[in-house]
């Protein structure tokens, strides 16, 4: 059995926290891309990349806090490539789920160009070898599919 800590911990950032600065949804839904920081007081950037996305369901937790700059990150599980199960982001204000094809991260330099394969396989075999706990709200609201 898996729990957030070490989904969190297979995107290979450290033990401190991370905070959401920006969610940018693309090509009608097809890529999702959250733009983060890890360790708030250094301020170190990376991007969680979903590509191929068939659903996106989003809940707001806190609506008093909508207007705020940066949402922190509570948790993720991962879920699994192909359109298997959905990944699962939690923070303070939203909670967000992606059915996804596929997950890369981006960070540092990387931000720009594509993951290295190889960062990309280890994180791939992570996946395919853990347990992941599927997370189920029944308050998510669906984005209309027409």
């Amino acid at each position: 059995m898996s729990d957030w800590k070490d989904d969190y911990n297979l995107l290979g950032l450290g033990g401190l926290t991370s905070l959401i600065t920006k969610v940018n949804v693309s090509s009608w839904g097809n890529e999702v891309l959250i733009e983060c920081v890890y360790n708030p007081e250094e301020r170190l950037p990376y991007i969680l990349a979903f590509k191929d996305c068939r659903d996106i369901s989003w809940t707001v937790h806190d609506e008093e806090a909508v207007g705020e700059l940066e949402a922190e990150f509570f948790g993720i599980s991962l879920g699994d490539a192909e359109h298997r199960k959905p990944a699962v982001i939690t923070t303070d204000i939203f909670e967000i789920s992606i059915l996804y094809g596929s997950f890369s991260i981006q960070k540092g330099e990387n931000l720009n160009a594509e993951v290295a394969d190889s960062e990309t396989e280890d994180l791939a075999l992570k996946l395919a070898t853990s347990h992941l706990v599927e997370i189920v709200n029944p308050r998510a609201v669906k984005l209309p599919s027409r």
